[in-house]
């Protein structure tokens, strides 16, 4: 009977010690579970921090190409079917490099000083300032100049812009000539025949006015000027054009 009485206790004292085991285990895994959903949680957490610093440094990029883009819209863009207005300005070219002129800008339309003409060979029309022909890029040389600037340009120092035409070898004693985009067809104001341009300048046509085609044979005549047609106008002593160049549209 006492042996039979001490197995008894010594069962109950390993079922109990089973019991006690197992309750330890499942604490402890109750007690683990927490930590890793914390950690997870934490891993979340952190990767929406990396998120949020790359969307923030995305912004960042962005809103500084947006400056950029403010910065070189100095000209105000226009409709692509019509042409805009180009930035003239004017000075004396000091140095001619490959497919970059530098110059003196002479005018206040931009900023004056030290100024660098970008060119580009596919769009960018050299032309002489007494023939209105085309020169090329060897055969510009040092001296008085006018550029027709493009819609961007750069605050670099110094400034930089893609220039639409450049008008070289001007001599001195000579005007040079203009370029104007035409706001609309010839018409007369107080009997004299006068064309004006997109940007409202009025140019008073002398009555001996020649207009000739650029770079073709074809006849032209004032009447085929009309809204956004592109001429080079020369004036004469009594600031009358006295001779139109008619680029083909």
């Amino acid at each position: 009977m006492k042996k039979r009485f001490m197995a008894l206790t010594a069962g109950a004292a390993a079922a109990m010690m089973i019991v006690t085991g197992c309750s330890g285990q499942a604490d402890q895994t109750a007690t683990s579970a927490p930590a890793q959903t914390e950690t997870a949680a934490e891993t979340e957490t952190g990767t929406e921090k990396e998120s949020e610093t790359e969307t923030k440094v995305s912004e960042t990029e962005g809103g500084a190409e947006e400056t950029v883009e403010e910065t070189q819209q100095e000209i105000p863009e226009q409709s692509l079917e019509e042409p805009s207005v180009p930035l003239k300005i004017w000075g004396e070219i000091t140095e001619v490099t490959d497919r970059v002129i530098y110059v003196d800008n002479q005018s206040e339309n931009s900023s004056p000083g030290e100024f660098v003409l970008t060119i580009d060979p596919d769009t960018t029309r050299i032309l002489d300032g007494e023939s209105g022909l085309p020169v090329d890029y060897d055969a510009i040389e040092k001296g008085r100049f006018e550029a027709y600037l493009g819609p961007a340009m750069t605050m670099s120092l110094p400034p930089q812009a893609l220039a639409e035409m450049v008008i070289v070898n001007i001599k001195e004693d000579a005007p040079a000539a203009q370029y104007v985009i035409a706001a609309g067809s010839v018409d007369e104001k107080d009997g004299v025949k006068t064309l004006t341009g997109k940007d409202g300048t009025e140019y008073a046509l002398s009555q001996e006015v020649s207009i000739i085609p650029y770079l073709t044979r074809q006849m032209v005549r004032l009447e085929d000027i009309g809204e956004d047609s592109q001429c080079l106008v020369w004036m004469g002593d009594e600031e009358t054009v006295e001779r139109i160049v008619l680029f083909n549209q």
